[in-house]
């Protein structure tokens, strides 16, 4: 669980230093701090050109792919993480925060260790995403600097910048009733709901709004069209790969092909676990007590 205590301290030797933790909230909290980019990063982020940019772009998407994929397993299978994370090249890994030394020295440990590595494969995610938006940020100031010097470079056509940076994050979508306060929901991180009769969710995969529904016992997902899935208990993928449950349209380029993952336990009870690149949004409401599981 969650909230697990261990009858003594796990231990994690990191570089030179031995870190004791007594719960895995413990744990989590540690690592909140390493999701934010050091200004050493920034800085050497700042002489980067709008090539390089687009470079180091495409590199945290491959990455961010691989992550995906390794954290939608583990959700089913936990114990395959271990696994997963030892067959990685640890240079994939940023020397930022030490988040290289942490990912080495949990894979020195047990299967105990299965839900640390779950939960730092999901705050490191969470740093890639700040990368991401300072990369996004970069950008769009650079490419403004050429236009203005009338120095503006030719499209490659390998990338778009709609797909790759200009969605990388999002401004809040226009449409929305006055008053509701969105957040984009951390990524990796399950959020637990408990549904209330005839309630209503609104949900913006991107910047495609969509809805849960839950009415008589029965919850339904409306994508952007208007078109209904009824969930049943379990486990439903919504995202343009194939394999998902519910698949969206392939031209939908900002929705990723694992994008969302609901959990559906009972009538009551759901959790909503975003995989993607963009980001989904939902109301404030339901971001206000949620954790790593």
């Amino acid at each position: 669980m969650l909230n697990k205590f261990f009858a003594k301290p796990l231990e994690l030797e990191i570089g030179e230093q031995t870190y004791k933790f007594c719960s895995i909230p413990d744990f989590e909290f540690s690592l909140t701090g390493r999701t934010a980019i050091p200004s050493r990063k920034i800085s050497e982020m700042v002489k980067f050109s709008t090539e390089q940019l687009k470079k180091e772009a495409r590199t945290i998407k491959e990455v961010e792919k691989r992550f995906v994929a390794i954290l939608s397993k583990s959700i089913e299978e936990p114990d395959s993480i271990n696994r997963a994370l030892r067959e990685l090249d640890p240079v994939i890994f940023s020397q930022d925060h030490g988040w290289r030394d942490i990912i080495a020295a949990l894979n020195e440990g047990s299967e105990e260790f299965n839900p640390f590595r779950r939960i730092a494969l999901v705050k490191y995610m969470q740093y890639l995403a700040s990368r991401q938006e300072i990369i996004k940020y970069l950008y769009s100031e650079k490419k403004k600097m050429l236009k203005e010097g009338n120095g503006e470079e030719a499209p490659d056509p390998r990338f778009k910048d709609t797909l790759i940076l200009e969605n990388t994050v999002f401004e809040p979508v226009a449409g929305k009733n006055a008053g509701d306060n969105y957040e984009r929901m951390p990524k990796g991180e399950p959020v637990t709901i408990t549904l209330k009769a005839s309630e209503e969710i609104d949900l913006y995969l991107s910047k495609h709004q969509c809805k849960l529904v839950a009415a008589d016992g029965e919850l339904t997902f409306i994508d952007q069209k208007g078109r209904r899935y009824a969930l049943e208990n379990g486990r439903t993928v919504i995202g343009r790969d194939t394999s998902s449950t519910i698949i969206m349209e392939p031209g939908l380029r900002d929705v990723s092909r694992l994008h969302l993952m609901i959990e559906k336990f009972d009538d009551q009870t759901i959790q909503i676990t975003d995989l993607s690149s963009h980001g989904t949004l939902i109301q404030s409401k339901y971001l206000e007590h949620h954790t790593v599981q």
